[in-house]
């Protein structure tokens, strides 16, 4: 539900600043920025209190926009609105959309261990070369016996699993029979 809502500021954003590639940069850096407070309990604790008055909240979350003025009339309609709490998920998807502009993904890299940089460039190179845009990987350990390689945003998935591997094997071995 918050990402349904969240979609709309962030493509009223968008909207406003599509011209200036720059400042809807400088805009994504901050938000995400101020999102990853989100994180921190403290912060949840100050933002959700009933004790804290509203304007105190407005006061805090104001002052960790220094010098952006657009981005304080945003932040004082998510505060008037009661959706502050919808911050991070803008910033997700202002993330994204600067992303696809300048035609620069990310991709994750699941495997049982870390592969050597070097490797990890190779993919890279190869799979921009062949989607035609720029990848950049990152590593996740995770227990699967085998390769998985997933750029989100494109919805692109390639895997290599060993059981899926000798289950292939077989089904030619056996239709060759």
């Amino acid at each position: 539900m918050e990402e349904i809502i969240a979609k709309k500021y962030a493509y009223a954003l968008i909207g406003i600043y599509n011209k200036d590639k720059a400042k809807i940069q400088e805009i994504t850096r901050l938000l995400s920025e101020v999102s990853q407070a989100f994180c921190i309990e403290r912060f949840q604790d100050i933002i959700h209190s009933p004790y804290i008055p509203k304007a105190k909240k407005r006061e805090f979350l104001l002052s960790l926009f220094n010098d952006q003025q657009d981005l304080k009339g945003f932040i004082e309609l998510l505060i008037q609105n009661n959706r502050v709490e919808i911050l991070p998920f803008v910033a997700h998807i202002l993330e994204k959309y600067v992303r696809s502009v300048e035609n620069n993904y990310k991709a994750i890299l699941y495997a049982p261990r870390n592969l050597d940089s070097s490797t990890i460039a190779n993919i890279a190179q190869n799979l921009s070369k062949k989607l035609g845009i720029h990848l950049s990987i990152e590593q996740s350990s995770s227990k699967i016996d085998g390769i998985r390689l997933s750029v989100e945003d494109l919805g692109v998935e390639i895997s290599f699993l060993k059981k899926r591997f000798f289950e292939d094997l077989r089904s030619h071995i056996l239709r060759v029979i």
